[in-house]
């Protein structure tokens, strides 16, 4: 297991400028992210003060190379899980475990929900984003895992601990992660879900598969999903916080387009700026309480 300070969630505006903040403030950050985000994606930034006019990905590379010029570790790996102990979180990757005294998420707004028909109709009726917060309500039943990546398989081995039969459903993607020997895989694509009152099963190409429940984890765990997993509060699909972008937990922010606000460059770097003043002054004050004790 790895120690730091503080982790952040995220290699884009907001967790970089995150993490400068940390450590101009004499705290040790690591920063952990897949990609880069949606900043990437603008093939011109003409909007942002000192700019002229930028590609986004030239603009993120030189916030990553600004972090590392100061001995910022930013590592590329996936996030699938975070927990807390009441006094660190612990943050698990593909590769590591890390524990810190405080956590920013900054992985941007966007949630993986699959195409499939119907499957909104049962939200919170039988089909789940979060193992962790939901598997314990099937015990000895029958679920299906929708995913092929090692967020999938994360989440599948929560479940295989719990329930009676776990069925990992690709929905026609390759798989990339590593799953337990105890689920059943069938890589045939989704059609639609099915139920009365609530989720009944799924309808696949070759016919209709019976389940309790589903959990969806495509792709890599979004910031509503790691929020999700911790029991904080989202609303529209953004994770709710104060003016400090702390979270109702204490020493969780979080930053940049996963919480409310316009969805721009310059807002993310701020609501990073804003993050990382405050995550600095709780890390140093936990840490004066710690050797107290």
């Amino acid at each position: 297991m790895i120690y730091t300070d503080a982790l952040i969630i995220g290699k884009g505006p907001a967790g970089i400028q995150a993490s400068i903040y940390l450590k101009r403030g004499n705290v040790d950050p690591l920063v952990i992210g897949k990609n880069v985000g949606a900043s990437a994606q603008a093939r011109h930034v003409e909007n942002y003060y000192g700019i002229h006019s930028m590609g986004g990905t030239e603009l993120i590379e030189h916030g990553i190379k600004q972090a590392e010029n100061l001995g910022i570790p930013v590592i590329t790996d996936e996030v699938v899980s975070i927990s807390f102990d009441g006094t660190h979180y612990r943050v698990k990757t593909v590769e590591e475990t890390y524990q810190a005294l405080s956590v920013l998420i900054a992985t941007g707004s966007h949630r993986n929900i699959p195409r499939i028909r119907m499957i909104r109709k049962y939200h919170g009726m039988g089909v789940s984003y979060c193992a962790v917060c939901d598997g314990f309500f099937y015990r000895g039943k029958t679920v299906a895992v929708i995913g092929a990546g090692e967020y999938a398989a994360s989440e599948a081995s929560e479940l295989v601990e719990l329930a009676e039969k776990v069925i990992v459903l690709t929905n026609g993607d390759e798989i990339t992660g590593e799953f337990d020997s105890r689920c059943e895989i069938i890589t045939e694509k989704v059609i639609a879900a099915y139920g009365e009152s609530k989720l009944e099963g799924l309808t696949l190409e070759s016919g209709n598969l019976e389940l309790d429940g589903i959990f969806v984890a495509i792709g890599s765990a979004s910031s509503t999903d790691l929020a999700v997993k911790l029991g904080i509060e989202v609303q529209n699909g953004r994770i709710v916080v104060d003016e400090e972008r702390q979270t109702a937990m204490p020493g969780l922010y979080a930053a940049g387009d996963c919480i409310p606000g316009v969805q721009q460059i310059v807002k993310a770097a701020a609501d990073g700026c804003i993050a990382g003043y405050a995550m600095t002054s709780f890390i140093r004050a936990k840490k004066r309480e710690l050797s107290k004790e």
